[in-house]
């Protein structure tokens, strides 16, 4: 209820100063249930939180609207590319549940992913499998042949797909020293995320960073770290979840990111595995909203060996970099402070150019707003609004250009809350790429309160590639 003098502009602005407020509905009569007005607050003004669709029904004493979405900010000192433009087609495939889902190109021609928050439905051949962290094998040449379907009497949301199958045991890292170094994700299970995956000469190389859903300052951003490498010599039936020590990564090295150079990494120029680590001006790397990417690279023969990494630090006149083996002076390669998340970068061949997607989670204004902080409603932020950058650059360390930008991210169903996207490098073509990512969070898929629903799914959409 609200004072007399009120007007459905005062209400607009009330709901313009709750971020949450996505629409809202003022009454002068025909109160709703939810509304009780008084002598001294004769009318009301009701905020939709959280609902994006528009607010269209009328009737007398009512009147409503919807939030206008503010555009975001774009990082400082990186122009639009002269080179390239890009457009994102409105289709999608959706395969299993999950997210993250960093994705490698194996010798053997197949592709592999690790994801996060994997719930697997049962099968004739498959018990039912819930795990914080699972290894999958992609055989599809392409996105349309995954082959996916829903199991009968089984969440329609989380298909089975006859060429994406669990690889191995559903619960892949379950190691005391894991255990020992993460939270808990249930008894006897590490909470972690999937950083990234890379196939060198046939063995498959997993980084995995513990991780919490929030305990920092700033949003009650989700935390990574430490993060450590396990590998497997059988494409992930099995790994070696001692090949390092579970603190290889900590604090702002917490979530490396592989640089894939094509199949089994057998583009790479100079032998080296190039890492980005999105990370904060702290000692930090978060899930979501970082404030930069720091440069690491190694000798392949030598990934496993944390003392042979070498830090950017910088470059010469000639355009060459500088390295350091010392992480704790390296400077980054990109900034855009609280907009900073990347989840794989990849080597595009025939346009010699280094590709990588960056997301942030933001709010109806245009700031960022992370998942879990803590003035959410509903538990969680039930419709998530996502700037997305399509980034191109000659070389791992710039410079950067962006050569796609959307402040409100959607698949083709209007569905949002997009994150960590990636390209897996098989089907990277000249025109286009397949862009792999999920969405987040907090809907409502038993009665459908908030349609259309968001996608915790292997989403694909498919971009084209313009060359200007």
């Amino acid at each position: 209820p609200v004072a007399a003098n009120w007007t459905k502009e005062d209400c607009g602005r009330a709901c313009c100063g709750d971020w949450s407020c996505l629409a809202f509905a003022f009454y002068e009569s025909n109160f709703p249930d939810h509304c009780k007005p008084t002598a001294d607050l004769p009318k009301c003004c009701a905020f939709l939180d959280g609902i994006a669709r528009p607010v269209n029904q009328t009737f007398p004493g009512r009147m409503t609207g919807v939030r206008a979405f503010l555009p975001s900010t774009a990082p400082p000192n990186v122009p639009n590319s002269t080179f390239l433009t890009a457009d994102i087609q409105p289709t999608m495939t959706l395969g299993v549940d999950g997210d993250e889902f960093p994705t490698t190109w194996g010798d053997d021609g197949n592709q592999y992913t690790g994801a996060g928050d994997n719930m697997q439905p049962k099968t004739s051949s498959q018990n039912f499998s819930s795990s914080p962290l699972s290894f999958f094998k992609i055989n599809a040449t392409d996105p349309d042949k995954l082959s996916c379907r829903s199991v009968p009497g089984q969440n329609p949301y989380q298909p089975y797909c006859n060429n994406m199958r669990l690889q191995g045991n559903p619960i892949v890292v379950n190691s005391q020293a894991a255990i020992k170094q993460c939270p808990s994700w249930g008894p006897n299970i590490p909470n972690l995320k999937s950083s990234s995956v890379i196939s060198i000469k046939g063995v498959l190389y997993w980084a995995v960073s513990c991780f919490n859903y929030g305990d920092d300052d700033v949003f009650n951003r989700q935390r990574y770290g430490p993060a450590w490498i396990i590998s497997s010599s059988d494409y992930g039936v099995t790994f070696n979840q001692s090949a390092t020590p579970t603190n290889m990564f900590p604090g702002r090295l917490a979530a490396p990111r592989f640089i894939q150079h094509g199949q089994d990494n057998r583009l790479s120029k100079d032998g080296f595995v190039y890492v980005y680590f999105p990370c904060t001006n702290g000692n930090s790397a978060f899930f979501e909203n970082n404030d930069m990417i720091l440069l690491g690279r190694v000798k392949g023969e030598s990934l496993l060996d944390v003392t042979k990494y070498e830090y950017y630090m910088g470059k010469q006149a000639d355009g060459e970099g500088v390295w350091t083996t010392d992480s704790t002076i390296s400077q980054p390669i990109w900034e855009h402070s609280l907009m900073t998340s990347v989840q794989q970068v990849n080597y595009h061949p025939e346009l010699d150019r280094y590709i990588f997607a960056n997301w942030a989670w933001i709010s109806a204004d245009g700031n960022p707003r992370p998942d879990h902080t803590g003035d959410e409603t509903y538990s969680r932020t039930v419709r998530q609004r996502t700037q997305l950058l399509l980034v191109e650059s000659p070389t791992p360390w710039g410079p950067f250009s962006i050569f796609y930008r959307n402040d409100d991210w959607q698949a083709v169903d209007g569905s949002r809350g997009g994150y960590t996207p990636v390209f897996p490098p098989a089907w990277m073509k000249a025109t286009y790429l397949s862009m792999v990512s999920t969405q987040c969070c907090g809907n409502s898929r038993a009665d459908h309160t908030f349609d259309p629903q968001n996608n915790y799914n292997f989403l694909i959409q498919n971009v084209t590639l313009t060359k200007l």
